[in-house]
């Protein structure tokens, strides 16, 4: 495993959008805060879905705020380019990082649900009485979302107190 580590990390660092990072004066403070608008926004959207899904706010109907959908997932667009520019410029201090790894797999849980919830419950839920409590698979699916990018989002705070030292 770390010798794949290793390649990726070679391989990353000779990218192009890894070296405009590293040596671009205003390139990572751009970057950073194109990341944290990407998160507030795919926070705002998603995590306000993921509450009525939960049922809070039952007077907006759920439809309505699925049409903010759209905006997350450009959002998150955003998110995962800017992040993997990061990865690249300083592969080393991500690749090894326990939050890191913690990062990606809340981010594989949100992604996994997100594929259950449209899979599975959906169509159920656009059925549904607006008036009545979401079933419960809806619920589980909001849950797990909300809490995913809250793991997202905390493990990408943390990155920067697990760093490695070489």
């Amino acid at each position: 495993m770390e010798e794949i580590l290793r390649s990726v990390e070679l391989y990353l660092r000779h990218t192009p959008q890894g070296e405009f990072l590293r040596h671009a004066k205003w390139g990572w403070p751009i970057f950073e805060s194109l990341h944290f608008l990407g998160m507030s926004v795919l926070l705002g959207t998603v995590g306000m879905f993921d509450l009525r899904l939960l049922g809070f706010a039952r007077g907006i109907p759920i439809a309505a705020l699925h049409r903010l959908i759209p905006l997350g997932i450009a959002a998150y667009a955003l998110n995962a380019v800017t992040g993997f520019c990061f990865v690249s410029a300083t592969p080393d201090q991500y690749l090894y990082n326990l939050a890191f790894r913690w990062k990606v797999t809340f981010f594989a849980i949100a992604g996994f649900n997100v594929l259950y919830f449209y899979a599975r419950t959906f169509e159920r839920l656009k059925a549904h009485d607006p008036e009545a409590p979401p079933p419960l698979g809806a619920r589980v699916a909001g849950a797990v979302s909300l809490c995913a990018w809250i793991g997202v989002m905390s493990a990408g705070r943390l990155l920067t107190f697990f760093r490695p030292n070489f």
